[in-house]
C-alpha cells in the first residue's frame, strides 16, 4: 500500500477543520432562528404578564447576607409544568411526606372528581402550581361546615427540616399570586399558615387550635378588600380564645394581579422573632414589611411539639353569597425551607 505523502496529510487535517466550523455555525444558525421545541400550558387560565419577557424570575436564594441568618439546611420544592396531577402531587409529598396535600379531591365525600392543585408556566416565574377552590363543590377534608381548604403542609410525618421545634430559627420563601376578581368576604380566606402542633389540651400555652402567623384576606364595607398579617397568641388558660393582633393591613389592590416574593424569618420562642416581607416583581416595590422581636412565637409544651408552615386557600364560606361561583385560582411557586442559626 503506498503511504500517504505529507502534503495528502495536511489535506486531510484541513478539510476536518473546515467541516467542523460549518457545524459550528449551522447550530448558531439554528439556535438564532427559535429551533429548540416549544411550551405548552396547562387549562387553568393564563396569568397576565408582560409578554416581551424572555427570562424568569429565578428561585429564591439565600437571604443570609441581608438577614444575619446561617443556612444549616435548606428544602425546596417547585414545580415543573403543566402534568398529570398524579405527578404534582408526588412531587409534593416527596418533599412534605405522604399525607402533607388537604385538597377536596383527596377525601371521599368531598369534591373527588377533579384535581385541585395542577401546575401551570408563565413569562415571569416559570413553571409554578396553581391552587383551585370551587365555591358550590368543595369542603373542609371531607367535611361540609361553613369553610373549605386546599393546602399543602409539613407535619409529623414530614422530616424535621421543615419542622420548628422550639427555640429554632427557620425561613421560608414562595411566589405568590392571585387575581384581582378573587371573591372574598369579612370572615377569613387564609393563604399562608405558621400553626402549631400540640397534642396535649393543655391550654397554658396557648394550645394549637389557632394558627400563629396567617397572611389573609378579606372584604371590609368600609375599606374593600384587605390583604393582612395577622398573630395570634391561642387560648387562654381557661380555655377561651384570645383576638387577633394585626401586624400589618396593606390594600388588596398592592398585590393583585401580581406575582410576589414573600420572605419569612421567625424564632420559635416565648420571646421570638417574626420577620416578613413581600415584594412586587414587576418593580421591586415592598408592599409588606414586618419585623416583630420579643413576639410569642411558641405554642409548645414538650419537646414533640412544632410549628409547621401551610400554604394554599382556607377560607370561611360563612358568607357564601359573597363568593363568586367562578372557580377561584391561587398560584404559588418555588417553595424553599430553610433551617439555621441567627447571626
Amino acid at each position: 500500500m503506498k503511504k500517504p505523502t505529507r502534503k495528502n496529510a495536511f489535506d486531510n487535517e484541513y478539510k476536518v477543520v473546515i467541516y467542523f466550523i460549518a457545524v459550528a455555525l449551522l447550530m448558531l444558525c439554528i439556535k438564532g432562528c427559535g429551533g429548540g421545541g416549544s411550551t405548552s400550558t396547562a387549562n387553568t387560565g393564563p396569568v397576565s404578564d408582560d409578554s416581551t419577557s424572555e427570562e424568569t424570575t429565578p428561585p429564591p436564594t439565600d437571604n443570609s447576607a441581608e438577614t444575619g441568618f446561617t443556612s444549616l439546611s435548606e428544602v425546596t420544592l417547585s414545580a415543573d409544568g403543566p402534568g398529570t396531577p398524579d405527578n404534582t402531587y408526588e412531587r409534593i409529598e416527596a418533599v412534605f411526606a405522604e399525607g402533607s396535600i388537604e385538597a377536596p379531591d383527596l377525601f371521599e365525600g368531598d369534591h373527588t372528581d377533579t384535581p385541585h392543585i395542577v401546575e401551570d408556566t408563565d413569562h415571569i416565574v416559570g413553571d409554578h402550581f396553581v391552587f383551585l377552590a370551587h365555591r358550590d363543590l368543595d369542603f373542609n377534608k371531607g367535611v361540609q361546615s361553613d369553610r373549605q381548604r386546599n393546602e399543602i403542609k409539613s407535619y409529623d410525618k414530614s422530616d424535621n427540616k421543615v419542622l420548628g421545634f422550639k427555640d429554632e430559627t427557620m425561613q421560608f420563601e414562595w411566589y405568590f399570586h392571585v387575581s384581582s376578581e378573587m371573591s372574598l368576604t369579612s370572615k377569613f380566606s387564609h393563604f399562608f399558615q405558621l400553626k402549631a402542633r400540640n397534642d396535649s389540651e393543655d391550654d397554658s400555652n396557648g394550645n394549637d387550635d389557632q394558627p400563629v402567623i396567617t397572611l389573609s384576606a378579606v372584604e371590609k364595607d368600609s375599606s374593600g378588600k384587605e390583604l393582612q398579617v395577622r398573630h395570634s397568641t391561642g387560648n387562654n388558660p381557661d380555655g377561651t380564645r384570645t383576638d387577633d393582633v394585626y401586624l400589618v393591613k396593606t390594600n388588596w389592590s398592592d398585590i393583585a394581579d401580581e406575582w410576589v416574593h414573600v420572605f419569612v424569618q421567625s424564632t420559635f420562642s416565648e420571646e421570638g422573632t417574626f420577620k416578613m416581607v413581600l415584594t412586587r416583581l414587576r418593580d421591586d416595590a415592598v408592599i409588606i414589611d414586618v419585623d416583630e422581636s420579643n413576639i410569642d412565637m411558641w405554642r409548645g409544651v414538650s419537646e414533640e411539639d412544632f410549628i409547621r408552615p401551610k400554604w394554599g386557600i382556607y377560607r370561611s364560606t360563612a358568607e357564601i353569597e359573597k363568593l363568586r361561583a367562578d372557580e377561584e385560582q391561587v398560584r404559588f411557586a418555588n417553595f424553599v425551607v430553610r433551617k439555621g442559626t441567627p447571626d
